[in-house]
C-alpha cells in the first residue's frame, strides 16, 4: 500500500484549534445577545415610565395657571393589581407668573429594584389683557 505524503487535507490538531475557536466565538454571540435582550427590556420599562411622566405633565399644564389646582400629588401607574411606575409632582413659584414644574417618575426595574427619572417644565402664566 503507498502512501502519498501530498494529500491534501487537515490534521486532527487543526480540527480542534478550529473547533476550540468556533466555540469561543459563538459563546461571545450568545452572551452579547442575552446583553441585549436586558437592554431592550430595560429600555422598555424605560419608556413606559417616562410616557406615563409625560401624560401627567401635560395633564398638569393647566393646573399651574390655577391658583387651587397648583397643589403637589401622587399618581400610580398599574398593570393588572401590580404597580408599574408612579409619579410625584409639585410646583414652584418662578416668579413673574411662572411655575416651576418637577416630576419624579418612579418604575420597577429588574428583581424588584427601582429606578426614578425626573422631568421639569417652566409653565408661563402670563395673560394679557
Amino acid at each position: 500500500m503507498n502512501i502519498n505524503r501530498n494529500e491534501r487535507g487537515f490534521t486532527i490538531i487543526e480540527i480542534i484549534i478550529a473547533i476550540i475557536v468556533l466555540t469561543v466565538g459563538v459563546l461571545g454571540l450568545v452572551t452579547t445577545a442575552a446583553l441585549v435582550t436586558r437592554m431592550i427590556a430595560r429600555g422598555q420599562r424605560s419608556a413606559v415610565a417616562t410616557a406615563f411622566g409625560a401624560r401627567r405633565l401635560e395633564r398638569m399644564r393647566i393646573a399651574a395657571c390655577i391658583d387651587a389646582q397648583r397643589v403637589p400629588g401622587q399618581d400610580t401607574l398599574y398593570r393588572g393589581s401590580t404597580w408599574v411606575a408612579f409619579n410625584r409632582w409639585a410646583f414652584v413659584d418662578a416668579g413673574n407668573q411662572n411655575y416651576r414644574l418637577k416630576i419624579v417618575t418612579t418604575y420597577k426595574t429588574t428583581n424588584n429594584r427601582v429606578r426614578s427619572d425626573s422631568t421639569e417644565t417652566t409653565i408661563p402664566c402670563n395673560t394679557f389683557g
